[in-house]
């Protein structure tokens, strides 16, 4: 963690600040009053939202979208979307006959070129394409030939190749190897492929790998509601398929697990108050989005994996749509793509999901570490804070090398350096009658965090209907979790009451805590895991897990009080046979502030397909930060002879090649458990000091320039995208220098600094736009994203013509700002 965020969760917890306290300040400077703003838009493929026509397309052939007339059959413009985890944008040309993308929507300028075009003289009509991210191959349902082909980069990777083609080219056919206008695409968390056959009226299912020509193992035809009557539009996640019913008028869910060949499927869900809906996706904050063609607007259902049926959209929304809106796609950030097909360009909503705490009332302290675990990701040093468990279990001495420090006492005595992140088990910490906290290590663990480091707790409760510890409840139980009325309920209140009495030390003591409830929900070990329902049972259980996880969430921020916690949302590991995808349980990005996994050298060190990256891109598909909450080595492995030789420096190159967007990774430990030593502590095994002294890792020791020159620094990074030159940097240093020597306020410095930045030729030449700038201004004067209330406020002004001068101010007199710099002793 940088000496800045150090500085702030070290000593200013007791600041209490609200997204709306900055604005305030600015209605007291300028005398204006906020109004709803609603998101703004952008397009590929016209040069602004005014242009609609062919003949005001981009100029460049491979930055628009084309029109083409083949036996009298018009052809438009853009038909399908998918955005990949890095966030490159892939779209059909339906009327150019190929695929082109971009390389991420965050650089995009005006009537940009692709940097790559799939297909071209290979496809005739492509409407749909999805991307496989565990073997990276792009999927493109060429509806004109009957075939759906997979795509490959080159080796050179200069360009595309085609390595698959399901179907038979130009032939339309009934069989399960063939296709009747094949148009949504979806692949599922196993890899299998799902293909909207419109004509045929069915959805095929299709096994890895894919082999050219193959049958489909097993087809949906939603047989108990009547069958599908067109269907077109797919979107998965985890065990549930959302189907777009075209001449139904209606969305069909259908809750897995698809057990092919022999299973029939009827639908856990039937969504409508839609005419002629054509495409569908969902959204990282739950909602399902359904482009609804014949009303022109997309729709929008919440909760839509498992809440109940809906006869009518929650809301909707229609700006700039033509007639005949095609394909939908979301990124992990929230923004909401759609192919404006009769315009010739693809309308990009830019929507944002919560990246700001989910508690109402939250301490500034926690604020800014989620700041920091977003920001991680885009670092290219000291990105992973790591970290390593506590035995919080194993009481004794803080010298006793058999106790609860001993993993810790290693490092120190080792010389190595100390992690970033202290985690412990929450039970172990608990006062009730008949038994004692581990006080020593609860004594540690807050210390560690008014150090200004991070904190972690998992927290694995008790059983509330005292069943086995390792036979999941009954979804019927779940369920009076929260009954005060239940036993079970009453159980459970009491473990809450523990919960929230250790929590509130931390609070008290002004530590930020990452907090891990029920972690591997997913998996079938523990009372409150997967219990292998299927269908509508499985949906039941979901809509009873996410209302427990809810209440849990209510009862400790609301109820309790406690706005120092951070909930993280962790899931088993990636290949573990006994576990469901990892969003089954997932509840909702109003109700996590992040995401985790915990991932042993099972997975660490599989082949490159086999890592679970379709899981981990799942994960982070939510937008929430993401780390590995625990690691190590494999069970079988620890309790090995050669334990010690695992190479620690494992984690550090999966982090590289397979799951680059990881902000912490904490480090399992080492015990004696039923008469075998298990190795798994970071002192234990082998290349642990090269791992932590590797680039990519934060740990404690990680160097920090003086507050002043990062702060200058993080000017030149966030407002001008580059580092500063030498002469910059030297001369900006002497102004704040001068300054202080004379027992000066330096904050003066820092806005001069600002306001030359923001009006130079050098950031003029970024040609930002609105959303952009006041983007620029939270990350640089906050150091964390816009919460959508401010970020809507501040577009405003602009649009009411406020300068950008003027909204630059309020950020620079605000009272968020100078509490910042006051911690960094400005």
């Amino acid at each position: 963690m940088s000496r800045i965020l150090k500085v702030i969760l070290k000593r200013a917890y007791s600041l209490r600040l609200s997204a709306w306290t900055m604005a305030l300040a600015f209605f007291g400077l300028f005398g204006v009053a906020p109004v709803n703003a609603e998101p703004g838009y952008r397009v590929l493929g016209q040069p602004a939202l005014i242009d609609v026509t062919l003949a005001s397309r981009c100029a460049d052939a491979n930055a628009r979208f084309n029109f083409s007339n083949t036996g009298g059959f018009d052809r438009y413009g853009p038909a399908g979307i998918a955005v990949d985890p890095r966030g490159r944008i892939y779209v059909t040309d339906f009327g150019g006959q190929r695929v082109l993308t971009w390389p991420n929507v965050e650089a995009l300028e005006s009537c940009q070129p692709a940097d790559g075009v799939i297909g071209a003289g290979e496809l005739s009509g492509p409407e749909a394409v999805t991307v496989d991210t565990r073997t990276e191959t792009v999927f493109i349902a060429d509806t004109l030939s009957h075939t759906v082909k997979g795509y490959h980069r080159s080796t050179d990777g200069q360009g595309w190749m085609l390595t698959v083609t399901l179907g038979n080219q130009g032939v339309a056919g009934a069989a399960l190897n063939q296709f009747n206008f094949p148009r949504g695409l979806a692949v599922d968390p196993n890899g299998r492929l799902f293909v909207a056959d419109d004509f045929n009226q069915r959805v095929l299912l299709f096994d890895p790998p894919f082999t050219q020509g193959e049958s489909a193992v097993d087809s949906i035809g939603a047989f108990a509601d009547g069958g599908f009557t067109s269907p077109k539009g797919l979107a998965i996640i985890g065990h549930t398929l959302f189907v777009t019913d075209y001449d139904g008028h209606r969305v069909l869910r259908f809750t897995g697990p698809f057990d092919t060949p022999d299973q029939v499927y009827q639908a856990s869900g039937i969504f409508t108050g839609l005419s002629k809906p054509i495409d569908v996706a969902v959204h990282p904050d739950g909602s399902l989005l359904v482009t609804d063609q014949e009303n022109q607007r997309i729709a929008r259902y919440p909760d839509a994996v498992w809440g109940v049926s809906s006869a009518a959209p929650a809301s909707t929304f229609a700006d700039y749509l033509s007639p005949e809106p095609l394909g939908i796609a979301v990124d992990r950030a929230g923004r909401v793509y759609i192919a404006d097909y009769r315009s010739f360009r693809v309308l990009i909503r830019d929507e944002f999901a919560k990246s700001t705490p989910i508690s109402k009332t939250i301490s500034l302290a926690a604020t800014v570490l989620l700041a920091d675990l977003h920001a991680r990701p885009d670092r290219s040093t000291a990105r992973v804070a790591i970290g390593q468990q506590l035995i919080s279990w194993l009481y004794g001495a803080k010298t006793d090398a058999n106790a609860w420090y001993r993993d810790w006492r290693q490092f120190e005595q080792g010389g190595f350096p100390l992690p970033e992140i202290m985690s412990g088990e929450l039970s172990d910490l608990m006062s009730y009658p008949g038994f004692a906290p581990n006080q020593d290590a609860l004594n540690e663990l807050i210390r560690h965090g008014q150090a200004g480091h991070i904190v972690t707790l998992v927290w694995h409760p008790d059983h509330p209907a005292q069943g086995s510890y390792s036979t999941p409840i009954s979804t019927t139980e779940l369920q009076n979790m929260i009954q005060d009325a239940t036993t079970t309920g009453q159980n459970w209140q009491i473990q809450l009451d523990r919960a929230a009495a250790v929590l509130q030390q931390f609070k008290n003591a002004g530590v930020p805590v990452l907090f891990r409830p029920l972690h591997e929900q997913n998996g079938d070990f523990f009372w409150w895991g997967h219990n292998s329902a299927k269908g509508d049972a499985l949906r039941a259980r979901q809509a009873a897990w996410v209302a427990m996880w809810r209440d849990l969430v209510t009862e400790l921020t609301v109820r309790k009080g406690l706005d120092n916690l951070l909930f993280v949302f962790g899931v088993n590991q990636l290949n573990y046979d006994a576990v469901a995808p990892p969003l089954t349980y997932y509840p909702g990005a109003d109700w996590a502030d992040g995401v985790s996994i915990d991932v042993y050298d099972d997975e660490l060190d599989l082949a490159g397909d086999d890592r679970g990256v379709q899981h981990y891109t799942a994960l982070v598909g939510t937008g929430k930060p993401f780390g590995l909450a625990e690691f190590g080595q494999s069970f079988e492995t620890a309790a090995s002879i050669g334990a010690a030789a695992w190479d620690a420096r494992t984690l550090a190159q999966r982090v590289r090649d397979s799951y680059p967007r990881t902000a912490f990774a904490i480090a399992w430990y080492s015990s004696m458990e039923g008469g075998n030593q298990y190795v798994f502590a970071l002192p234990d095994v082998s290349f642990t000091r090269e791992l932590l002294q590797d680039p990519l890792i934060d740990t404690q020791n990680t160097a920090s320039p003086s507050n002043t020159q990062a702060l200058i620094t993080h000017y030149y990074d966030t407002i001008l995208g580059r580092e500063p030159d030498a002469g910059g940097l030297t001369f900006w240093e002497g102004l704040v220098a001068e300054k202080q020597a004379a027992g000066l306020d330096a904050k003066p410095i820092f806005r001069d600094m600002a306001y030359f930045f923001f009006n130079s030729p050098e950031y003029f030449g970024k040609n930002t736009m609105d959303i952009e700038f006041v983007d620029d201004l939270y990350l640089t004067f906050f150091q964390r994203e816009p919460d959508a209330g401010g970020l809507r406020f501040w577009q405003d002004q602009l649009t009411l013509g406020v300068s950008r001068n003027q909204v630059m101010s309020g950020f620079l007199y605000s009272p968020e700002f100078t509490a910042f710099m006051w911690e960094l002793g400005f």
